[in-house]
């Protein structure tokens, strides 16, 4: 059985500032955008592999079917979706940024309807889902600004503490699973990994 460790790092207010205030303007970026890049660029710096394959995780909550109002729904529609980062060495620096931002722009509606696509397809029906879909070894999940989330909704955190959110047992599903949100101010990552 594998054991995990936990890796934390968390930006200053100054730095996470400059991601959310400036660091999208050259090129219209989102903040899973830049994240993104960084990890792929991070990746091919460790592995020297030339794409990524990376699982990326989505809270479902934004407008991706304009005629679906989500305004009276509790929760999140999770959806999970493979995505492909190019982390060729011939890239720059900006162009790492441009094909992260134009891969993510091309997923039809933001992943959501990938789950749909890949267990409920003719081919998933017949035993051949292995044969439609990747099984990425790095999750990425980016949360968003969760202070700035709640502060806008109504809604407090609890004083009570939510308690272990996953066995302790349970087996790891990735070797690099991957959280960032933004909190008080501060990008924090977080990285359970298998060592």
């Amino acid at each position: 059985m594998w054991t995990a460790k936990l890796l934390t790092v968390e930006w200053t207010e100054a730095e996470t500032q400059q991601l959310l205030k400036q660091a999208h303007r050259a090129y219209n970026t989102e903040v899973n955008d830049l994240l993104l890049t960084a990890l792929g660029l991070a990746m091919h710096n460790w592995t020297g592999a030339g794409q990524v394959l990376v699982n990326l995780e989505g809270h479902g909550r934004e407008a991706i079917l304009p005629e679906v109002d989500m305004t009276r729904t509790v929760g999140w529609f999770t959806s999970l979706y493979p995505v492909l980062l190019d982390t060729h060495v011939n890239l720059t620096l900006a162009q790492r940024i441009k094909e992260t931002k134009e891969g993510l722009r091309r997923i039809p509606h933001k992943g959501l309807t990938y789950g749909t696509w890949r267990y409920l397809s003719p081919a998933s029906s017949s035993g051949e889902v292995h044969a439609i879909g990747a099984e990425p070894e790095i999750s990425f999940n980016y949360l968003g600004q969760v202070d700035q989330d709640v502060q806008n909704s109504g809604i407090t955190w609890s004083s009570y503490s939510a308690g272990e959110t996953e066995d302790a047992h349970s087996p790891l599903l990735y070797t690099l699973d991957l959280n960032a949100m933004i909190s008080e101010g501060t990008l924090r990552l977080d990285d359970r990994l298998q060592p």
